[in-house]
């Protein structure tokens, strides 16, 4: 697939069939995560893979919780761009995602490990900041590679709401961090081009003018 056609319709996909996705298509998907670029080339991420299906089980009773939170207290009202029919989908849609989980083939964790680095490094708040430009790139990646393999996916970091409950589940040793969760699998429903306000609404040429 092309990738700009991949990245114009890399549709946020959160209702997934519950048919498995295929060891060595999991594998294709996670090499193309780490063509990414990294600070230093350092490649210090980790892909966690949770096929489990009773560990998926585990992980959406906290996902549940987490989507409840959310929204009830952080997603109460369309945004300005936002028509409330358009709002009320998403809604349904995350709704459907924190109720379904379990059911969903595949859970991606995209981490990062840091083991190596010292407490006082790795509590500088510079780097915390920084963490992202090493992981992201990657989970971009992946999500470009499902999308080019006909697989539904959705980033979502809502499971930080129950981090250390997750970690645990995960039997994560300190100093590894994950950074999102990517469901993945077959989508029920269609891809389709995103839509997304004015490039132009977006675009500072040279500096900040009030």
């Amino acid at each position: 697939m092309d990738v700009f056609q991949a990245m114009s319709e890399m549709r946020a996909m959160r209702r997934i069939k519950p048919d498995p996705v295929d060891p060595d298509l999991i594998r294709d998907l996670i090499r193309y995560a780490t063509h990414a670029p990294t600070g230093g080339n350092s490649q210090d991420w980790l892909f966690i893979v949770v096929t489990d299906e009773e560990l998926r089980r585990e992980i959406g009773g906290y996902y549940r919780k987490a989507v409840d939170h959310y929204l009830c207290e952080m997603n109460m009202e369309p945004l300005p761009h936002q028509k409330r029919d358009a709002w009320e989908r998403l809604l349904r849609a995350v709704r459907w995602q924190g109720n379904n989980l379990a059911q969903i083939p595949l859970l991606v964790f995209p981490s990062l490990d840091r083991r190596g680095l010292s407490e006082e490094v790795r509590a500088n708040p510079y780097l915390t900041k920084m963490s992202g430009s090493q992981i992201y790139p990657a989970t971009q990646n992946l999500l470009l590679a499902c999308r080019a393999r006909g697989l539904g996916a959705t980033l979502t970091t809502l499971h930080m709401l129950y981090e250390k409950e997750i970690n645990a589940l995960l039997n994560l040793p300190d100093g590894v961090e994950t950074y999102a969760m990517i469901p993945i699998g077959y989508p029920i429903g269609r891809f389709g081009p995103t839509a997304r306000l004015p490039v132009e609404d977006k675009i500072i040429w040279q500096c900040w003018e009030d």
